[in-house]
């Protein structure tokens, strides 16, 4: 009999030596642990320069910590480091302006820093030292931490046009960013489903653009907008943690909502309607209307005066090509200018922005599309399609900010069953954690072009703030380490480890993060014996609640205590309970008992560049073999440009109607018998097709073919049918013949 642990986190311990019991999230370049201790309490003097103002605020921010701890608030001094003190210091030995000194002794504790950004990463670092609960006193262990970020672009972003978030949200957006060291937040404020700042020489961009009349047929009005006054308060609040507010504009395209508040700036001259459906409109900004840079022009003339960032980010995505290759004005440009085809005059208009931007003294960046028709002279790539893009930039000396979809993409679901909706994917703390910015194709110089990562957070499926803090945390700590711990000291079971602290932080914060479900490994097991399944949760004083009939678990069903032994197929639900009452997810497991040598299918698998379902039989296939599950994971493929072709029996038990729901990304088809039963191929994000056939009972020729170009990858068959409710298919159901 085998045992299967379900652990959320496998410790490693590390020795006392090299980390202590340091629990710091992103984890600090270098730490040496002391066996000694420093005590804050009602005594304790903060030590600064008090003609520095920056100083005396950053010396606030130590003072209303420590009095929601003990419930005094510390006085300060001007004097020199003493017993008992916490010396705040500017000493600008240090290379880096981010850089910080944590020194802590039995007597005092001294921060020193180039910079107010280096002081305040101290305190962060310091604050997570700290007890959750009030006491009379702060125990403090000793450390002397010398840390500094790897990289200067660590981003988050947020998409506030498919959902409005208030002002007050935003500012506790911010708090959590900072307090994961993070220092740019990339505010995306225009889209096709709204438009969210004022801009004052265009009012009826937020008369008529901010609003739509529903959201995917809810029929249910949306709105709001931020005002110049409120994006001034967000920016200094910002400032005030150190990080940096970077706008979003988009253009060309995702240009809806303006539109419809002035359609002369397109090419049919409308009348639109703000987006109320998620996806890419054909209408954009008209390429060979002059007016409409005098208007693009005028907007980004307010939003420079609004956001001192160094880079303004245009957008640049996903503008479809059809509007500017049925205008004569469009077609006119193209020829007057000499330019190839519409992709160059996608070009010429960011370039043309780009010049007027830079005459302002900003840069812009944009999503790697830009990249299209030819890169604008000094703009930026944010490269989300994967990491082409990125290498592509770099590679020309432009900078980089890395954003791929597969690993830097918060929509996407965190877990395999059981998760509240979302556009696709799955990109769970794990694979965060494991991303590297800085791509194997780069030689050292080329790599210095990229300034770093950033997670970006799109907001179609969420339209609250507590489903904005779920899919953000936990999986911000594992973004912060990667982007500022260096690469050769982080280790994955090491930050699990430290993440346990962090749990307790998030719940005595009150965040609505993602609870770890006890079961969060695959959605469906194999099994060949009798088999014992341990379930364990990474939060302390939390309790796990499991069913094996269907029912969805609660408080009310079985409580966890021995391992579970399972001798047949079942199904398995369980959750994470905290003492507060709230729960995971329902996290669900199927135990399939196979015979490998029967349970089933064969595998060709192909690398190659294609925007559709190729010919295989063409190609000789780079691997094959068997897969006892219809996962891509179960197979070794690269990460972009490859190809499936799974074949095989599946076998029903009742003869009937069968529905199958093929979900992919890219594109997929589904043959049932020789026939097709589901066509779902070309490029595009996941997308479920589904397809209904007659079987009769038995074995049945089943294929699937597959191709992945980039970005995302994913590929899922449902079955639904005669005494099957709807699942994913399972092992058992699958035979090699």
């Amino acid at each position: 009999m085998k045992k299967i642990c379900f652990n959320a986190f496998v410790l490693l311990v590390l020795s006392t030596a090299t980390f202590g019991q340091v629990s710091i999230i992103p984890l600090p370049a270098n730490i040496e642990a002391k066996s000694t201790s420093f005590t804050i309490n009602k005594d304790t003097k903060i030590i600064f320069d008090h003609s520095n103002e920056e100083l005396s605020s950053l010396s606030q921010i130590l003072k209303r910590n420590i009095e929601s701890i003990i419930g005094i608030k510390p006085t300060s001094s001007f004097t020199q480091l003493t017993e008992n003190s916490i010396q705040l210091l500017l000493d600008h030995n240090k290379t880096n302006d981010e850089a910080y000194s944590l020194i802590i002794d039995q007597k005092n504790i001294s921060i020193r820093a180039n910079s107010g950004a280096g002081i305040f990463y101290g305190i962060q670092t310091l604050l997570q030292l700290f007890p959750l609960n009030k006491t009379n006193e702060i125990v403090v262990p000793a450390f002397t931490i010398n840390d500094f970020p790897r990289f200067k672009w660590r981003g988050v972003h947020l998409d506030v046009c498919r959902h409005f978030f208030p002002i007050d949200f935003i500012k506790k957006y911010i708090d959590i960013l900072a307090f994961y060291k993070i220092n740019t937040f990339h505010w995306h404020l225009t889209e096709d489903q709204g438009w969210r700042i004022e801009i004052k020489k265009y009012p009826k961009l937020i008369e008529v653009g901010s609003w739509r009349k529903e959201t995917m047929g809810d029929k249910t009005p949306h709105g709001g907008f931020y005002t110049q006054e409120q994006v001034r308060e967000i920016v200094e609040y910002a400032k005030q943690r150190y990080i940096t507010v970077v706008p979003e504009i988009e253009l060309p395209g995702h240009a809806l909502a303006a539109l419809a508040s002035y359609p002369e700036y397109s090419c049919t001259g409308g009348p639109f309607e703000v987006g109320t459906v998620w996806g890419i409109y054909k209408d954009v900004y008209c390429a060979g209307n002059d007016k409409v840079f005098e208007f693009l022009e005028g907007i980004l003339s307010e939003v420079v005066d609004l956001f001192p960032s160094e880079f303004i980010h245009i957008g640049g995505d996903e503008v479809p090509k059809d509007r500017w290759k049925s205008c004569k004005k469009c077609q006119s440009l193209i020829n007057s200018e000499n330019l190839k085809d519409e992709h160059e005059l996608q070009s010429y208009f960011i370039t043309r922005i780009e010049k007027f931007l830079n005459s302002k003294g900003r840069k812009i960046i944009g999503w790697d599309e830009i990249l299209e028709g030819g890169l604008a002279p000094n703009a930026a790539v944010m490269s989300w399609r994967g990491i082409n893009g990125g290498i592509a930039a770099a590679k020309m000396n432009h900078y980089v900010v890395m954003s791929p979809g597969t690993h830097c993409y918060f929509d996407h679901y965190q877990g395999l069953s059981g998760e509240p909706k979302a556009i696709g994917g799955f990109t769970p703390l794990e694979k965060i954690y494991a991303y590297e910015p800085i791509p194997d194709a780069l030689s050292a110089e080329e790599a210095k072009y990229i300034m770093g990562a950033q997670a970006n957070m799109w907001a179609e499926y969420m339209n609250s703030t507590d489903h904005v803090e779920y899919m953000l945390l936990p999986r911000l700590c594992a973004l912060s380490e990667v982007v500022w711990s260096q690469s050769e000291i982080r280790n994955l079971e090491d930050f699990k480890s430290r993440l346990q602290n962090h749990y307790e932080i998030l719940i005595n914060k009150n965040y609505n993060f993602r609870i770890p479900p006890p079961i969060n490994k695959e959605s469906e097991y194999l099994l060949f014996n009798d088999e014992t399944v341990i379930l364990k949760s990474p939060i302390k004083n939390s309790k796990i609640y499991y069913t094996m009939d269907g029912s969805p678990p609660s408080e009310n069903s079985n409580l966890y205590i021995n391992p579970i032994k399972l001798t047949k197929p079942t199904t398995l639900k369980a959750i994470t309970m905290l003492e507060n009452g709230k729960s995971s997810i329902t996290e669900s497991v199927y135990f399939s008992f196979i015979d490998t040598t029967k349970n089933g299918l064969f595998y060709k698998y192909f690398e190659g560049d294609w925007d559709s379902i190729p010919k295989f039989w063409e190609y000789s296939p780079t691997e094959q073999g068997k897969i006892h599950k219809l996962t891509l994971n179960q197979i070794n493929t690269r990460e972009d440009y490859f190809g499936l072709d799974i074949y095989g029996f599946i076998k029903v038990a009742d003869a009937g109607d069968y529905s199958f729901y093929l979900s992919s990304d890219d594109g997929s088809k589904l043959f049932i018998n020789n026939k097709i039963v589901i066509d779902n191929d070309g490029l595009h994000g996941n997308k479920e097709v589904e397809g209904k056939v007659f079987l009769e009972s038995g074995k049945h020729l089943f294929k699937i073919l597959y191709f992945e170009k980039s970005g995302g990858q994913n590929l899922k068959v449902d079955i639904q049918g005669p005494n099957i409710k709807r699942k994913q298919i399972t092992a058992d159901m699958l035979y090699f013949e």
